[in-house]
């Protein structure tokens, strides 16, 4: 697939990303099948706040009145959007924010992502392991300065002029220039996507691929109990099955869309790819659930899950629990009811 990243300004170039095998590499190719426009860090502000608490509806909603009830922004017709990281204690959200009218200016082009130049640097930056200092990137008239600490943003600084404070961003290979470029073709990749032409959701963010994995997960746990036999199973099972291919062509416009749960697991198994998700839990899950247990919900996202469900006893609770304990399991909550148990356990992977 070929993604062309371009500065409002018109400058950009072409790269070939290779989603099987988490490859980016810059390309002589003047076709491309995703346009991608990098947002300048001097027409964005910052902000991050950390939180003890991982809901991220009630996160999005802190951060949306900080914004409007900010005297400086109140006025401003403003666009935002937020990353969200786990910081050991609970959430960290660096939210970038832009004005409106270069975010229309953008929708013109017809483009695929609206990005930000910081977070494209920060990619490069997370890319080369670098998870504690601070990172500088030099422009003609400013610099970026980024701060990060156990692979979270600290603090973010445009400064006018030349600075140097920390270590220079760099990647080899790749000219200063067309660094961030770079970055922003990574999201295709990396899963930290920040795009100012798509709404913000509440719920809790799982990649395209993750998603058609869980639809397949919800069948082999499910199909027992919901689904067995019949005419409306056939018939649920093809919905399903064509909402798989959609979102595998979403994901990947330029791979067709032939056995998409097959061609979903190679990639799954591609080292490169990714090495422990949310699919993993959910599949030991489906391993391990016996008759006496019902899941009733299952959240996921910035490296943390949750499962809510139904047991016969704390004891029942308890083994299940330790079952999961390679993704750090733990009990968070029962209440004992007439003839159950209600829980839910978090954990991190």
């Amino acid at each position: 697939m070929i993604v062309r990243v371009e500065y409002p300004d018109g400058y950009g170039k072409n790269f070939d990303v290779n989603v099987l095998k988490a490859d980016v590499r810059l390309s002589d190719r003047q076709n491309y099948d995703r346009l991608f426009v990098l947002l300048p860090a001097e027409k964005t502000t910052f902000r991050i706040r950390h939180f003890p608490f991982n809901d991220k509806r009630k996160i999005l909603k802190i951060v949306e009145n900080d914004i409007k009830s900010n005297p400086l922004l109140a006025r401003k017709d403003l666009v935002y959007r937020s990353l969200f990281f786990s910081n050991g204690e609970g959430t960290t959200v660096f939210t970038v924010i832009a004005e409106r009218k270069d975010v229309e200016e953008v929708e013109k082009r017809e483009a695929d992502s609206l990005d930000s130049e910081v977070v494209s640097l920060l990619r490069i930056v997370l890319l080369n392991e670098k998870r504690d200092g601070e990172f500088y990137y030099p422009k003609e008239d400013s610099t970026i300065v980024i701060s990060i600490k156990g692979g979270v943003p600290v603090s973010v600084r445009v400064f006018e002029g030349s600075k140097e404070e920390g270590e220079l961003i760099t990647l080899e290979g790749v000219d200063l220039k067309t660094l961030p470029l770079f970055g922003s073709a990574l999201q295709v990749i990396k899963n930290m996507e920040l795009n100012f032409l798509k709404e913000e959701s509440s719920d809790i963010d799982v990649s395209l691929v993750r998603s058609a994995v869980f639809l397949l997960l919800s069948i082999l746990i499910l199909s027992g109990t919901l689904f067995a036999g019949g005419f409306f199973f056939k018939r649920k099972i093809r919905d399903i099955r064509r909402a798989e291919a959609v979102l595998f062509e979403k994901r990947f416009p330029g791979i067709p869309a032939v056995d998409p749960l097959t061609q979903l697991r190679g990639m799954l198994a591609s080292k490169n790819f990714v090495e422990v998700d949310a699919a993993d839990i959910m599949n030991d899950i489906g391993k391990m659930r016996k008759d006496a247990i019902s899941i009733l919900k299952f959240n996921a996202g910035d490296g943390r899950f949750s499962i809510e469900g139904e047991a016969p006893d704390i004891s029942s609770v308890t083994t299940f629990a330790d079952r999961l304990k390679k993704f750090n399991a733990e009990i968070t909550e029962t209440v004992t009811l007439k003839n159950k148990v209600r829980f839910r356990l978090e954990g991190r992977y």
